[in-house]
């Protein structure tokens, strides 16, 4: 112990209360540096039932500014996910006789806003070393939590930005490439189910047939083709239908609560093992005239996946989509356009040679007898003959020719109808009269069942070409065969049947026999440019009628030919 000072050396009780104030001060100082930097205080005496907070510290848990605070109101406060996180840490602090430090949520009550709060503390031990007290601070970082978390949405979305904008650049660039229809979609149905976030995506479109008639594909993305093969296409539904007509995208939160959901029988909604689809996007791909091209559809089976941010990102890139189809589309009709071009030339070219050559080996041998000075040579019966060859080719030519004509003013959309009142069963007996010799030598015999009076508005000379065709068809691929022609007149339409009974043809070819170039028989079985029936078809449909056939393998084939005795309801007499 040191010695007491000498009591000359004494504090004064002035000394004593300077000191005291000073502390005092400093004190209330460091109070109010504790208060205004928002650090809350407490303690727990661990020999006590309860827990010492002060103001700051009571606000930061929610707790009353008076009255006691126990250990089990303290973790009633804390958020439950984090209650054994901080319960640990003080357990782990008396058994390590270490300070700790956490990070934790706070919930002052079911209607107040979560807290996040920064809590350090330190266990303090007697002489012996038993745990006394705990002692510590706390300070609200809600703040700098919400700002953290701002920055780390801001730094995915730009993550997400950035992936997305590669996405959108690649599948540009693709796009751009690509003029195979069906890889194009494919790529665009998987760009655009990554970018929605989607669990699966589709795309359905339509295209045109050989026929130019319309039907549906589509492509997946997801999942595999066999999760919608057993399913039929898309109708038009309340949900389905604006897509489709291009009224605008639809987004939903959860289709299945949509009051356009569920509204057709028999299913009443998604039909059973359909993939679950709860989100719901569909937008619509419309090309630069206008055209509803198809459309792109995408779900989820977790409710609010979509929003307004992948319904742009969609938007935009069906956007794309469509100009790349519609240039798709073009080098499509371009390519086809050659085929049929090549075709054209190639099937022309040989039809011309014949009759040329004919005409051609005639004249050789007429020259050759002139200069032999061979008057056996040209006898009357023999010039008639060469007469008849000649007259023949000719014939072939200019029946070639036609057609040529024919077709291109049907590719142009110039084919000219004239129009007056025609009586078809003249223009069927007449015609019947022209081709009796020529389907007599060629082995057929006749039925005609012609009805009387069958009269209409048409074009007299292109219904006489339907027939002549139809019986060409025949002749070429029924040879010896009976043959029917019959007319009769039924609820306001004419209807021309012409039936041979030959080898029939296949339900998988009968579409094709109405299109250009078509034959099917080989070029040394059968003559033509495979036009006729494709230039009767396009008159029939001018005058609003239909021309088909109903045919089976060894059973003959049966056209018939159904044309409005009104005529056409938008075409003028003599007008195109």
């Amino acid at each position: 112990m040191p010695d007491p000072l000498p009591p000359h050396e004494l504090p004064s009780s002035d000394e004593q209360l300077q000191r005291a104030l000073r502390r005092l001060e400093e004190y209330e100082r460091s109070e109010k540096v504790v208060a205004a930097a928002g650090i809350g205080r407490w303690s727990r005496d661990l020999s006590q039932a309860h827990v010492v907070c002060d103001a700051i510290c009571r606000v930061h848990y929610g707790l009353p500014p008076d009255g006691a605070v126990t250990p089990a109101l303290l973790r009633e406060r804390i958020h439950p996910e984090d209650r054994e996180l901080v319960w640990d840490a003080g357990r782990r602090s008396l058994e390590e006789r270490a300070p700790f430090e956490l990070r934790f949520r706070v919930q002052p009550g079911s209607e107040a806003a979560i807290k996040w709060l920064h809590v350090t503390g330190s266990v303090f031990h007697d002489a012996a070393g038993q745990a006394r007290h705990f002692e510590g601070i706390t300070r609200d970082i809600t703040a700098e939590r919400q700002l953290e978390e701002s920055l780390r949405h801001t730094l995915i979305e730009k993550n997400d930005s950035l992936q997305n904008l590669e996405i959108i650049n690649s599948t540009g660039q693709a796009l751009g490439a690509e003029l195979q229809l069906e890889k194009l979609v494919q790529g665009v149905t998987d760009a655009a189910t990554q970018l929605s976030r989607a669990a699966f995506g589709a795309f359905f479109y339509n295209v045109l047939d050989e026929r130019g008639e319309a039907y549906m594909l589509y492509t997946l993305s997801g999942v595999p083709r066999e999760a919608f093969a057993k399913f039929p296409m898309p109708r038009s539904t309340r949900v389905f239908a604006p897509t489709f007509k291009g009224e605008g995208i639809i987004r939903s939160d959860d289709i299945t609560k949509d009051p356009r959901y569920g509204h057709n029988a028999p299913r009443k909604g998604m039909p059973e093992g359909h993939l679950p689809v709860r989100s719901y996007l569909a937008v619509p791909v419309t090309s630069r005239s206008g055209e509803v091209i198809g459309g792109l559809f995408f779900g989820h089976p977790t409710p609010g996946v979509f929003t307004e941010r992948e319904e742009r990102l969609v938007a935009g890139l069906a956007a794309q989509a469509a100009v790349a189809m519609d240039n798709a589309r073009l080098f499509q009709r371009v390519q086809e356009a050659v085929t049929s071009r090549d075709t054209f030339l190639s099937i022309a070219s040989h039809e011309l040679r014949t009759p040329i050559t004919s005409m051609k080996l005639l004249s050789q041998h007429m020259r050759k007898r002139i200069h032999a000075n061979d008057p056996a040579a040209f006898t009357p019966e023999r010039v008639t003959r060469m007469v008849e060859q000649t007259e023949r080719s000719i014939d072939r030519l200019a029946r070639l020719v036609d057609d040529m004509l024919d077709i291109s003013r049907i590719a142009a959309g110039r084919l000219q109808l004239h129009l007056e009142p025609v009586d078809l069963s003249d223009v069927a007996r007449d015609l019947m009269e022209r081709f009796e010799q020529q389907l007599i030598a060629a082995g057929h015999t006749l039925t005609l069942r012609i009805a009387t009076g069958v009269v209409g508005r048409w074009d007299r000379i292109r219904l006489e070409q339907v027939l002549a065709n139809l019986l060409t068809n025949a002749l070429k691929y029924a040879p010896g065969t009976p043959l029917t022609v019959s007319l009769t007149a039924r609820d306001g339409h004419a209807v021309l049947e012409v039936e041979d009974r030959g080898p029939g043809i296949a339900p998988e070819h009968q579409h094709r026999i109405f299109e250009r170039f078509e034959r099917l028989g080989s070029a040394s079985e059968v003559s033509g440019l495979g036009l006729g029936l494709h230039i009767a078809r396009h008159i029939v449909e001018a005058h609003g009628g239909r021309i088909h056939v109903r045919s089976a393998v060894g059973d003959g084939a049966r056209f018939f030919v159904e044309l409005p005795l009104s005529g056409p309801p938008d075409v003028k007499p003599g007008a195109p």
